[in-house]
């Protein structure tokens, strides 16, 4: 089994709005004959694949060169053919334990600096936790690569993943959830100020607290229907324009608690936030929506008309940093550990 590791997520997306201190990789791991999988959808969980590994294991069961791997893969299916998450993880466990134990569960940098690991199993993610120098944490998501002529969306042509990320609605032990984040990222690339759009948006969502509910992959996808409906041009707006109208686009979805899959619209992605988190989602973005097409029209803006939508979008040290807010005479503590949001370095509203 070959495997390779690429970044994941907003930070290989170049979409991080903050310092990093979580990092997202996926590990891929491709099965030798890899183009004889047999993809299934799953009629019963929209937006998943069943993997049929039935075919490769007929193949290479005599191939003197993938003999180990015939005997790993035998172990990790169910029924003779499906390959199972449970058995995959298990097993992706136990290297990521046997590895911290033979580094006795710590590094040491040019012979003097000593970090000490962590390791625990998250959802689908092995999760590394270091907490000196530095805190950060790594997220290790597994992910069997499936060539894009196996899609069961027509429109990929790229080579794809199959995520074992567990469905908190079933029990189903073979369902991966598809992924086809290089076909994303063909279509957000190369337009102007869309990437841009995104991380104020992505900002936005930072600063309120009730806003966490909403999912940096939510924001991607609203941006991904937007990109469908609309030409390159629309992304040669001033960003002001575009921000306000992807600001509509998330109040639209949110009034509705509807947000499908981009590939897949059978599949709701607001079936995993509860109603009451929606309402206070939509509650704050309105008022938010208000001001920003009311400053919008204003033909002269003062430094307290300025003030007020720096504050939507920065931190409360952002705020200070920037003179906008004093600061308090006794030091709070904050939960951020940003010192400064690069989208807003030296910025200019237009």
């Amino acid at each position: 089994m070959k495997d390779h590791i690429l970044g994941f997520g907003s930070y290989a997306d170049n979409l991080k709005v903050k310092l990093p201190d979580e990092y997202d990789l996926v590990f891929r791991l491709k099965l030798p004959e890899n183009k004889n999988i047999i993809v299934r959808e799953d009629k019963k969980i929209p937006g998943n694949v069943i993997l049929d590994l039935s075919e490769i294991l007929r193949i290479i069961s005599n191939q003197r060169q993938h003999e180990c791997t015939y005997k790993l893969l035998k172990k990790l299916v169910i029924d003779g053919k499906f390959l199972s998450i449970k058995l995959l993880q298990s097993w992706l466990e136990s290297l990521f334990t046997k590895v911290l134990a033979d580094l006795d569960k710590r590094i040491v940098y040019d012979k003097s600096i000593e970090s000490t690991l962590l390791y625990r199993k998250q959802g689908p993610a092995h999760t590394i936790f270091i907490k000196t120098p530095y805190k950060y944490s790594v997220d290790f998501v597994p992910a069997i690569v499936v060539s894009g002529e196996k899609a069961i969306v027509r429109s990929v042509t790229l080579d794809w993943d199959a995520i074992p990320k567990p469905v908190k609605t079933t029990q189903s032990d073979i369902s991966f959830r598809a992924s086809y984040d290089a076909m994303e990222n063909e279509i957000i690339k190369d337009k102007n100020n869309l990437k841009n759009a995104l991380r104020i948006i992505k900002k936005f969502r930072d600063v309120h607290q009730n806003m966490s509910k909403l999912k940096s992959y939510y924001i991607k996808t609203l941006f991904l229907w937007r990109s469908k409906r609309e030409p390159p041009s629309f992304w040669n707006k001033p960003i002001s324009v575009i921000v306000i109208e992807l600001f509509l686009d998330l109040n639209s979805s949110l009034e509705k608690g509807h947000l499908p899959f981009y590939w897949n619209i059978q599949f709701n992605l607001y079936d995993q936030i509860g109603q009451s988190a929606l309402v206070d989602m939509r509650r704050c973005l309105e008022s938010k929506i208000f001001a920003l097409e009311k400053y919008k029209k204003l033909k002269v803006t003062t430094l307290n008309d300025d003030n007020k939508i720096f504050e939507m979008f920065l931190t409360k040290p952002e705020l200070i940093k920037l003179g906008i807010k004093k600061a308090p005479e006794t030091p709070e503590v904050e939960k951020s550990s940003e010192a400064e949001s690069p989208i807003f370095k030296n910025c200019v509203i237009c």
